[in-house]
């Protein structure tokens, strides 16, 4: 690893005015916050918590490599009734770290309710994918009462010993250099330093998606856009390095985060992709079996990242959830306690 510094880092930018990116994007904003010294990249809209009777917001938290921009189909739809809200964690998107050691789990953990507090949120509706779901997790085990409820999506937690060999071929190529530390950083340093622009983008489609097609073309362009700011600041693929080895640290430590797990609300739902390559059966199994009172949805055709590939169905999942109605009541979601789910939870 390298020297945990993050070195200069260019004057922030906005993305500017969304709604000429795409119509749903219109009510949501781009701008920053300072957390702690951090001058974090947000994305909000809806209606505000000072608003008078507001209920507690959503915010939304992403996964490796990505960014709030993950979350800009379902904002707009998700705000109608309430605040949504969602940050470039540091190391991410537009957020530079004051250090490489600031993208590890268990400091975004931490930073989590600093960021809540500089906006004056006591309690969330909290959303996150893969490492966001284990964020959220971890976040219940610091401060359970920040979580009035909880979505998560895709949640990179860990699953039974016995079933490690049922996960996904492509987790453990990409991931187990990282269990030796040094050995996945290097590699990681090495794909970004020779890859090009269109490589990367191949790579983070072929992992994260299911079907590239169910993209709309203002997501393909901020994703490509995501990258491009990688490739820009040299601070981005040394803090994804150093969160990477942190995510593998705590998925085989297991403990604080089946803590974490067991923290986290009862009213908390469980959203999963049928042809998800990264997160697969065992894991969501596991989750189940510690949690068995969460309703869980599964979305056929869908892959790693259900809200940018089927935001219809995510936001109406989600509403139906709220509304303590079945998620069933959503076409194309089965409920994850069907007959007709296991044969979707399948061959990962």
């Amino acid at each position: 690893m390298t020297t945990d510094t993050r070195g200069a880092a260019a004057p922030p930018e906005t993305m500017g005015d969304l709604g000429a990116r795409s119509a749903a994007w219109a009510p949501i904003s781009s701008g920053f916050v300072e957390v702690r010294g951090t001058t974090v990249h947000v994305l909000r809209g809806g209606r505000r918590v000072d608003d008078g009777g507001a209920p507690e917001p959503h915010v939304f938290v992403h996964g490796l490599g990505g960014g709030a921009t993950n979350w800009l189909e379902v904002m707009g739809a998700l705000g109608e009734d309430r605040e949504v809200i969602a940050m470039d964690l540091p190391g991410f998107g537009r957020t530079a770290p004051p250090r490489f050691s600031a993208a590890r789990v268990r400091a975004n953990a931490r930073f989590l309710p600093a960021f809540l507090d500089t906006l004056g949120i006591g309690r969330a509706i909290v959303h996150g994918n893969s490492m966001g779901g284990m964020l959220t997790a971890l976040l219940a085990g610091i401060e359970p009462d920040r979580i009035a409820r909880a979505v998560l999506v895709a949640p990179a937690l860990p699953t039974a010993r016995a079933d490690l060999t049922h996960l996904p071929g492509p987790v453990f190529r990409r991931f187990a250099p990282f269990v030796v530390p040094g050995v996945g950083s290097t590699a990681l340093r090495a794909f970004w330093s020779r890859a090009d622009l269109d490589a990367l983008m191949e790579d983070t489609l072929a992992i994260t998606v299911a079907d590239r097609a169910t993209l709309t073309p203002a997501m393909l362009d901020v994703m490509r856009e995501n990258l491009q700011l990688g490739k820009r600041n040299p601070w981005r693929v040394e803090s994804l390095a150093y969160a990477v080895e942190s995510l593998v640290a705590a998925l085989l430590g297991g403990r604080e985060l089946t803590e974490g797990v067991g923290a986290l609300p009862d009213d908390t739902l469980l959203v999963w992709g049928a042809e998800d390559r990264l997160v697969g059966r065992p894991v969501i199994d596991h989750v189940r079996r510690l949690r068995p009172g969460w309703p869980t949805a599964v979305l056929p055709d869908v892959g790693h990242v259900p809200m940018m590939e089927a935001p219809d169905r995510y936001v109406g999942v989600v509403d139906a959830w709220l509304a303590g109605r079945p998620v069933t009541d959503v076409d194309g979601v089965v409920d994850g306690d069907t007959d007709a789910a296991a044969g979707l939870l399948t061959g990962v």
